[in-house]
């Protein structure tokens, strides 16, 4: 019911946008008769509710539709891209999370640790990714040349196995670590202020009088209390990561849904959007779904709240 009154939303948006896809495809010069030609050749002039009717009954039927720009099923250009997307996506999630939990429970144990790691953190989290692209393009990129700007790999040489595979991970850091910088922030906040709840709990005195090193105090009691939480917030952070992706691919000139969708909306391309947004829409209604069996899996407490 949610992803279908989400897609209800979407679909009147997407229709509601000046332009549609006839002036698109007709060009901008084109006369009237051509405009009503093409929308007569792609059934955009039937009423809307018909159009409607028509893009659930066919979903629904696995079909969902094919490209105005690019004349190829929706399907087909989704799946060709969503691999890069999701690599990009969970490799960022992956790393964040890392550099989070690292930072956030080494700062917890510092007695001034908060401000400094709390006001960095802050700032990072802020920061607009495409600014922070941007950064590292001039930095990293123009300046210091250690990175290629664009592209999933370099099309001038003949790659394959091992070194096709470096090249790739070779393009890969920019926007890698243009998606993270803002995830890796919040997971550090995240995981200091939960820290600084646990590090004072009974469970922890009581080990540090049995003679237990304060550092597998942290990364054993204190962090698998944190887990849970940290857990919850990467899986609700998929939505955030979908839009971060649309700037780092369209920057990067990355092969993957973020450009398709930016490509889809200059081209006004209805079908295209309709179909990257529905998978959107299920994804993360998927991940909120998990996110509660996640952590009912990592805090039994949690679990037998849901019991009683």
């Amino acid at each position: 019911m949610a992803w279908l009154m989400i897609q209800t939303l979407i679909f009147v948006l997407v229709h509601a946008v000046p332009g549609g896809p006839a002036a698109a495809l007709a060009g901008d010069f084109a006369t009237a008769e051509t405009q009503a030609a093409v929308r007569r050749s792609f059934a955009l002039d039937q009423p809307l509710a018909i159009q409607y009717v028509s893009f659930l009954t066919r979903m629904a039927q696995g079909d969902w539709g094919t490209s105005y720009f690019f004349r190829r099923p929706v399907l087909e250009l989704i799946g060709e891209r969503l691999l890069p997307t999701a690599t990009l996506m969970l490799g960022s999630l992956v790393l964040a999370l890392v550099i989070g939990r690292a930072i956030g429970l080494l700062a917890a144990r510092l007695p001034r640790g908060g401000t400094v790691v709390g006001a960095s953190a802050a700032v990072a989290y802020a920061l607009p990714i495409f600014w922070v692209g941007q950064l590292l393009v001039l930095g990293l990129g123009l300046e210091l040349r250690w990175f290629p700007l664009s592209g999933v790999s370099d099309p001038r040489q003949d790659l394959s196995g091992w070194r096709a595979a470096r090249d790739i991970g070779w393009h890969a850091v920019l926007p890698l670590l243009t998606l993270t910088v803002q995830q890796a922030g919040y997971f550090t906040i995240i995981t200091y202020s939960k820290a600084r709840l646990e590090i004072v709990k009974g469970y922890v005195l009581a080990a540090r009088l049995r003679g237990i090193r304060e550092r597998h105090v942290l990364w054993t009691h204190v962090s698998r209390n944190v887990g849970p939480q940290l857990a919850t917030a990467a899986l609700s952070r998929v939505g955030m990561l979908f839009t971060g992706a649309v700037l780092v691919e369209t920057l990067f000139a990355w092969p993957g849904l973020g450009r398709l969708l930016s490509a889809s909306i200059l081209n006004r391309d209805h079908p295209v959007l309709l179909g990257v947004f529905a998978l959107i829409t299920v994804t993360v209604i998927l991940c909120s779904a998990l996110a509660d069996v996640v952590q009912a899996w990592l805090d039994p407490r949690i679990a037998a709240e849901y019991r009683q």
